[in-house]
């Protein structure tokens, strides 16, 4: 069979993660409960509020009625004598009430003026709030945002006209309120969405560079590496490496760095814990208890990465085949990361293989939890935005499950320039990823490595190459280039430019034929590879 993709749909689709069918959901007998990442503390909970200002007014306010009524009584008592005196006395204790009422009034908020900008929520507005420094949750904040304005339905609020906000603690009062994200400092004026803002439903595919980190053994792990209980701290390892932090350490000593911050145990870490270590960071967080799946797909709208605690179980049995990382139970954080192209999740789980949960699979992930499940959005810190190119969408792009993303493998980095090439030799994209990975694994694997040669092309004194290695069973000798850019863009501009006429007839067979020929490769095999390579490049990129 032969497939040939319209690059042209590549530069403007958005690009989910492969990952292969969720398995069948057969629990398996669970022979114990491991602690890896075990929610040991049952939830909080939660202290009566401390009394509000307007509270303690109130207090002291009926105490001063109560004592004037005292000497009223006593005043009865004491046979005051004539009703002129006690109608005195009653005005007085009135005078007394009214005074103490004005006394304790509480003072007006400080408040801007705002004009509401197409798309605007009071949600958005909200968040953007909360940045500024207005103190409360988001929810608080809303809520203080229809009390001043006396909206009936919050979810209707109309561009052009004007809001009072509750100003941050030392603003000035009557000034508009900043909001992150814009050039005008004001929300929705034009400027790219903040991270944190809704702004409709998740695009597919992984918006940031997430890496793929294991609790088990990762690279640089420390004499005191607590791998049984290191779900939680491997898991923000990841968000955070996708946010940019923690890159220049060793993924062992990041989550060591991470876990002890925070003094986790054998009996793993809490949804708190996980706040804690964004916060130890410099990142703000948002916790939402429960199953509510669509929080999480509003969070990875709005830019955010999530924290997600669960039952490890149901992970294990959605591997494919089940339970392939074995059969244990216990409370366990993964990575949310993204959405695909058909509305599932992106997940990187620092224990089991599987990538990807259907909208129930992961809710009955959070549901089957001992306490409920959690799900922790983590906000990117300031000047970090989720991006929607199509070279960060190949970054997340994996032919199988385990195996090395784009972003992991020695491509890192090079998906601008992968669509950017495969745009200038018009050469699908698809064919290019699968043939790349066939020939070095994406720059990984191979005596091209050294080369700067990931497609493995012969020494035909292309320009600006050099005569690098021979390999074995095959005639002639291989090139070299100074960059890996160099190596890629002859690989581009071979196919591109020699190849011609098979792509533009997409006889795939006959472009392998020639590439790989029959006497020094098993070129059926090759076909084969490439074409199955392909079509899952095309699922995740959302392609036809």
């Amino acid at each position: 069979m032969t497939i040939r993709s319209l690059l042209s749909s590549r530069s403007s689709r958005s690009i989910p993660v492969a990952n292969p069918a969720p398995g069948s959901a057969v629990r398996a007998p669970v022979a114990h409960r491991a602690p890896d990442g075990f929610e040991p503390r049952r939830p909080v909970v939660p202290q009566a509020p401390r009394p509000s200002v307007e509270d303690l007014r109130e207090a002291v306010l009926r105490s001063k009625l109560k004592d004037a009524a005292g000497a009223l009584r006593d005043g009865k008592k004491e046979d005051l004598g004539d009703a002129l005196r006690q109608a005195v006395l009653r005005e007085r204790l009135r005078d007394v009430g009214e005074a103490l009422r004005g006394a304790f009034a509480p003072p007006a908020p400080a408040t801007t003026t705002y004009t509401i900008q197409p798309g605007d929520t009071v949600g958005d507005i909200a968040w953007n709030l909360m940045q500024q420094g207005v103190p409360g949750p988001v929810e608080a904040i809303a809520n203080q945002i229809v009390q001043l304005n006396g909206l009936s339905n919050p979810d209707l609020i109309i561009a052009g006209e004007t809001l009072q906000l509750p100003a941050a603690p030392g603003s000035a009062p009557g000034t508009p309120g900043a909001s992150p994200g814009t050039p005008s400092g004001m929300p929705g004026t034009g400027g790219p969405s903040a991270p944190g803002n809704p702004s409709g439903p998740a695009r597919p595919g992984e918006r940031y560079p997430v890496p793929f980190i294991k609790q088990m053994s990762s690279q640089g792990t420390e004499d005191d590496w607590n791998q049984q209980s290191n779900c939680g701290p491997t898991t923000m390892a990841m968000i955070l490496k996708g946010y940019g932090i923690g890159t220049e350490m060793s993924d062992g000593a990041f989550i060591n760095q991470l876990g002890q911050g925070v003094g986790i145990t054998s009996a793993g870490v809490g949804y708190s814990d996980i706040q804690r270590m964004a916060a130890n960071n410099g990142l703000t967080s948002e916790v939402n208890p429960g199953t509510d799946v669509g929080w999480i797909e509003q969070q990875l709208a709005s830019g955010n990465l999530v924290a997600v605690n669960g039952e490890s179980n149901v992970m294990l049995q959605n591997e494919s085949p089940p339970f392939t990382s074995g059969s244990f139970s216990g409370g366990h954080w993964i990575a949310v990361t993204g959405m695909t192209a058909e509305g599932n999740f992106i997940v990187h789980d620092p224990s089991s293989t599987v990538t990807e949960l259907t909208p129930a699979e992961l809710q009955r992930f959070l549901g089957e939890h001992q306490y409920g499940g959690y799900s922790v959005a983590i906000h990117p810190p300031a000047g970090v935005a989720p991006t929607d190119a199509p070279g960060q969408a190949l970054e997340s792009v994996r032919l199988a499950p385990g195996a090395m993303s784009l972003a992991e493998s020695g491509f890192a980095g090079q998906g601008e320039f992968l669509m950017r090439m495969a745009q200038k030799y018009d050469v699908p994209i698809d064919l290019a990823l699968a043939m790349l990975w066939k020939e070095s694994q994406w720059g990984t694997a191979g005596a091209s490595v050294g080369a700067n040669n990931p497609g493995n092309l012969k020494f035909v004194g292309q320009e600006g190459a050099h005569e690098a290695f021979t390999s074995p069973g095959a005639s002639g000798s291989f090139a070299g280039w100074p960059t890996l850019e160099q190596g890629i863009e002859a690989y581009f501009k071979l196919l591109g430019t020699h190849y011609r006429a098979e792509l533009d007839s997409g006889d795939w067979t006959a472009l392998v034929n020639r590439y790989a020929p029959p006497s020094e490769n098993d070129s059926g095999l090759y076909v084969q590879q490439v074409n199955s390579y392909a079509a899952e490049v095309r699922r995740q990129l959302g392609i036809g």
